[in-house]
């Protein structure tokens, strides 16, 4: 789907209205799944878990996942369905909810998974449900954009993190699994050890990510502004050959979002030297007991106070968010923003923005959501600015994997 196709929308003539005879028959079935708790994990225990894979172990793992994400989404479905009815009813909001209610209705069908082909085929299924979720970030975004004046900003911003981590919890369980499972079903796969167990990997480098990052955040910014401005260098020092386990998806979103933001500012705002050369950008790395902590320091003029007061808010600016009309799908991950040199082999995971002058937009999401993946595995994000001259941010991470999800049920 390219981004400016029509989103093929669920016919709703054919969907339970949410105030129906239908839908409350609905809620008895959704009232069992919300009633019984979340079985949160630790990076830990997933890469434990995922060593010498083992067919019983696989069709655990697939079993832990059908019995999971119902539950997860039916958590879900229900704060949709405790939104007030002018929110509840914008399309945009909706179109979630039936896609949720939908996915759903499938997983809580599935029975015990016995047999490998039971799992692939249950890892397709999956597959199909992922993708179809691509749409939710940018549908969220819309529809919070449109129903802004019915509802409280702070309520907006704890329903948003909320779907957004729990959007995180399950696909992490689900490619995870499918990971997993691909990897069971190559021909050497005791023989073949990368690095990572699923879609973990156990020997993330500051060094590596920092410079992988930094080439994908100064190519965007440098095409956002037609190529004419060269950005800025980026320095390093510290602990940057640290080693850790993590989901690079994760820590790479957030490293490529703030270098981004402070590129982009900096190109905007920096003041160049005798010799014309902007500001470099400085990213310590400090590596503590117990956390790895990333410093992104630079001096492009700071952050508007205007601009600082609601930075973390999905609601006080909504207006941030009308770029999304312009993108039909979006996974969150820096996989995307590298899809003009190379296309996904995993169809679960691509974007329909197709290249990086899609993804130079400013969407409005990116630190919020930083925040949240930083957030979700026990880690941090913060910002200070120092309007007129420059900003730093703060990203921590766990070191030792062994801190629960961070969602709320």
């Amino acid at each position: 789907m390219n981004p400016g196709t029509p989103i093929q929308r669920p016919d709703h003539r054919r969907q339970a209205r949410r105030y129906s005879p239908q839908h409350f028959y609905q809620n008895r079935i959704l009232d069992p799944y919300v009633q019984q708790p979340v079985n949160p994990i630790t990076l830990r225990q997933l890469v434990f878990f995922g060593r010498n894979m083992q067919e019983d172990k696989l069709l655990k793992s697939a079993n832990y996942v059908r019995t999971e994400l119902p539950v997860r989404l039916a958590h879900r479905i229900r704060d949709f369905q405790n939104l007030p009815f002018i929110v509840g009813t914008n399309p945009h909001i909706e179109l979630v909810y039936d896609l949720y209610w939908q996915a759903f209705e499938k997983l809580s069908k599935v029975p015990e998974i016995k047999t490998l082909e039971e799992n692939d085929r249950f890892c397709e299924m999956v597959k199909a449900l992922l993708n179809d979720h691509l749409v939710v970030i940018p549908q969220l975004a819309l529809g919070i954009m449109e129903c802004s004046k019915h509802i409280p900003a702070q309520q907006v911003d704890q329903f948003m993190n909320k779907m957004l981590r729990s959007r995180i919890s399950r696909r992490v369980l689900a490619e995870q699994h499918i990971s997993l499972t691909s990897n069971y079903n190559s021909p050497n796969h005791m023989m073949t050890d990368r690095g990572f167990i699923g879609i973990i990997y156990t020997h993330c480098k500051p060094r590596d990510i920092i410079e992988r990052t930094a080439r994908l955040a100064s190519e965007t910014c440098r095409q956002s502004l037609g190529g004419k401005i060269q950005p800025p260098k980026v320095i390093m020092d510290g602990n940057l050959d640290a080693e850790f386990s993590y989901i690079p998806d994760h820590i790479e979103y957030i490293l490529y979002e703030l270098l981004k933001n402070s590129m982009r500012y900096v190109m905007l705002n920096g003041k160049r030297s005798e010799a014309g050369e902007l500001p470099p950008i400085q990213i310590t790395v400090c590596e503590g007991t117990h956390d790895i902590v990333f410093r992104v320091s630079d001096k492009g003029g700071g952050i508007a106070p205007e601009m600082e007061s609601h930075l973390w808010s999905y609601s006080q600016s909504p207006a941030r968010f009308a770029n999304f009309e312009k993108v039909s799908k979006m996974a969150a991950t820096v996989q995307e923003q590298m899809a003009s040199s190379s296309s996904s082999s995993n169809s679960y995971s691509t974007l329909s923005s197709s290249s990086l002058e899609d993804q130079s937009m400013h969407l409005g999401i990116g630190l919020p959501m930083s925040r949240v993946y930083a957030e979700y595995w026990g880690g941090d994000l913060k910002v200070f600015t120092m309007h007129g001259y420059g900003t730093d941010a703060y990203a921590k991470f766990c070191k030792f994997g062994n801190i629960y999800e961070n969602f709320d049920v």
